[in-house]
């Protein structure tokens, strides 16, 4: 990722989208998590930390992150058992109850292997837990300073998963706003190209105030909806539970 755009996401990690994903993370855990407790937690592509206490509250969990900035916002925080700096694969000794990685996977040129690599890191019956930005056809130079290869669909995200994943869950995120964001993301890139180098790297998300207030109500009934068995034929996401085989 770009320093300029890091910096930006770092800024942007209280706001409502990253709140929203955090509570649906939060759920998918609760209802996907092997039942023994305490577990034991892994993020690959933790960024600053902004969902390790959320995992905490399941059990001990350590943390993937690469950016010399996120590694020392994660450092701050004293809620990783374990912070590895390696992007994966990486030589790990240890096996876990979950792993996720959010809007991580398509940061990684070879995704096959990274959910190759995640899927031998898991315990037998454990998840992984994934979101992933949705549609091909949406990707822009916010993707680009985002340093993103890829987007996905539910289906393109499932096919790169190894054939001995049980998929438990796969879907769509974001589904409410997704009319809005897309129009949004049209009117930013057209901007981008009438004024070169005057606009931010990456597409701005608003992190306070009534318009962040709102957004954030709708991606929580959202999540609430997901919590009740809804499963969203589009969004801007794609989100995926998949369980390693029980022994």
């Amino acid at each position: 990722m770009e320093t300029t755009a890091y910096e930006q996401y770092s800024e942007e990690s209280g706001d409502w989208l990253r709140k929203g994903r955090a509570r649906l993370l939060s759920h998918l855990v609760r209802e996907f998590s092997p039942a023994r407790r305490p577990i034991e937690l892994l993020e690959a592509g933790a960024g600053v930390g902004q969902n390790l206490s959320v995992l905490a509250e399941f059990g001990a969990v350590d943390a993937i992150e690469v950016s010399p900035l996120g590694q020392e916002a994660i450092a701050r925080s004293g809620v990783a058992r374990t912070l590895y700096s390696a992007g994966i694969p990486f030589e790990l000794d240890r096996r876990y109850d979950v792993i996720c990685a959010l809007d991580v996977i398509e940061h990684i040129e070879d995704d096959r292997a990274a959910l190759r690599w995640i899927h031998d890191h898991l315990r037998p019956g454990g998840i992984f837990v994934a979101t992933v930005p949705a549609y091909p056809w949406l990707f822009s130079d916010h993707d680009r300073a985002l340093q993103h290869f890829r987007r996905y669909t539910a289906g393109s995200f499932r096919a790169a998963l190894p054939p001995d994943f049980h998929v438990e869950a796969c879907a769509y995120f974001n589904q409410l706003l997704f009319p809005a964001a897309v129009g949004s993301r049209a009117v930013w890139s057209a901007a981008r190209k009438l004024r070169p180098g005057k606009s931010s790297p990456k597409q701005p998300s608003p992190k306070s105030g009534l318009a962040a207030s709102a957004l954030g109500a709708v991606l929580g009934a959202e999540v609430d909806l997901i919590a009740r068995g809804y499963r969203p034929r589009f969004g801007l996401s794609v989100f995926c539970v998949a369980r390693r085989a029980p022994a």
